[in-house]
């Protein structure tokens, strides 16, 4: 407190002191009426006192009143602000008043976000008693279910019914899986997902749900983007220096050439010629994998048709002395194109010898089998492997680590694959990469 409040005070304390002396003095030399006079005029004392620390508080006590319900209207004048207590109770104020207009900022923030993604998001809370509450939910979720936005739990619980199986669980986890829901006559498949936060009171489940055409349009982009950047950076990479040649060329030719300026441009046109051809045969790689015929199905024996096609690379694996094991089952017969599959066992072994440069007692592992109504082909390598960095590359179109390469290899493998309803996917860990194929018998 200020050193104003304390001399008030002191004088008040000491008033009282001597009004007590006072008393105590005419009481005992029988000034009685004396002193009845001195202990009214004490007890007026006191209640000035009193009445000057209940106001010297008041203000103090209506301002933390105030920050408990979140009101922020109460000031302390200018004033009493000279007293340091009041001072720092307005400090304390205005901290949280700043505080408050950043939380409803951020708030609004935080909710045009959500009100502005295309995915319908529902976030509950439920506090330490399990009582469940709508904490945020955005149009796309109520235009899923198509009702109003109800944040009364108990209300919106009856027109999600297909979600409260998952909301009711105990506790609340993390899921993914599919649903269908039926809205004016019309089924419509969703991808749903749900997060778990706990804080000190309250757990939050955050439910996440985005149609299946979403998910496929999404992943459409995401494939044309890549594919495009690939194109474009093969397309500028030739075109660049050819412009470039070409103008050099042209400025080679402003003067009567003579035998070196001839053989320069004989170099250049050489040069333009051998882009060219680059540039003519990533379009050829274009048309083939755009233009790949659909696979001409016949009972196929598939273990005779990867045996043969592995004998293709006999020779080459005991030159670079490449142990091959293969696992097999005999006579797994197969509805396939055979000459489609052979390109998929040529594509994946071409790989793996490029893998296998480097590596010590390189080995090539093929395994077939086949279970439950499906058949099984497995490619693994012991060579480099495949990076993090790169993983969701490989089956872009023209993307390739290998200087001699198309980048088509795998994108027509997977074409072929997925043409034959089957499926294709790798992993790389541990010094090992396996590619997996599985077909429908």
């Amino acid at each position: 407190m200020g050193k104003k409040i304390y001399i008030q005070l002191c004088i008040r304390i000491l008033l009282i002191a001597l009004n007590a002396m006072l008393i105590y003095y005419f009481f005992q030399y029988g000034y009685i009426i004396n002193g009845l006079g001195f202990t009214l005029l004490l007890m007026f004392q006191m209640f000035l006192c009193f009445d000057y620390l209940d106001k010297l508080f008041l203000d103090i006590e209506k301002t933390v009143d105030c920050l408990l319900n979140d009101d922020f209207s109460n000031k302390i004048s200018t004033e009493k602000q000279q007293n340091s207590l009041h001072a720092k109770t307005a400090k304390l104020q205005e901290k949280y008043r700043t505080q408050s207009k950043l939380f409803t900022s951020e708030q609004v923030i935080f909710t045009n976000i959500i009100e502005s993604l295309t995915i319908g998001v529902l976030i509950l809370r439920k506090d330490t008693n399990q009582q469940i509450e709508v904490f945020q939910l955005n149009k796309a979720f109520v235009d899923f279910f198509q009702i109003p936005k109800f944040y009364n739990w108990k209300l919106l619980k009856e027109k999600i019914t297909p979600l409260v199986a998952i909301i009711d669980a105990q506790p609340w986890k993390r899921v993914k899986h599919t649903i269908s829901l039926s809205v004016n006559d019309q089924v419509e498949s969703f991808f749903l997902k749900t997060s778990v936060t706990h804080t000190s009171e309250f757990d939050y489940l955050m439910v996440t749900m985005e149609t299946i055409q979403q998910l496929i349009d999404k992943k459409e982009k995401e494939s044309w983007y890549k594919l495009m950047t690939v194109m474009s950076h093969e397309i500028i990479n030739t075109i660049t220096p050819i412009s470039s040649l070409a103008e050099n060329l042209d400025s080679l030719l402003q003067d009567e050439p003579d035998e070196d300026t001839l053989e320069e441009l004989s170099q250049g046109l050489k040069i333009i010629k051998k882009r060219s051809s680059h540039l003519n045969n990533f379009v050829n790689t274009y048309r083939q994998l755009s233009e790949l015929p659909l696979p001409d199905k016949k009972d196929i024996n598939f273990t005779e048709t990867v045996q043969q096609t592995l004998d293709l690379f006999a020779q080459e694996f005991k030159e670079k002395n490449i142990q091959l094991d293969f696992h097999h089952k005999e006579n797994i017969q197969l509805l396939a194109d055979k000459q489609q599959l052979e390109q998929v066992v040529i594509n994946l072994i071409s790989n793996c010898l490029y893998a296998l440069k480097e590596a010590e007692n390189p080995t090539i592992t093929v395994t077939i089998n086949a279970d439950n109504n499906r058949v099984h082909l497995t490619v693994s390598d012991n060579g480099i492997g495949i990076s993090k960095k790169i993983k969701n590359n490989i089956f872009i179109p023209y993307f390739t680590t290998r200087k001699e390469g198309s980048g088509i290899g795998l994108t027509l493998t997977k074409s072929i694959v997925e043409m034959h309803d089957g499926t294709i996917f790798f992993k790389s860990e541990n010094g090992l990469t396996t590619f997996t194929l599985s077909f429908s018998i």
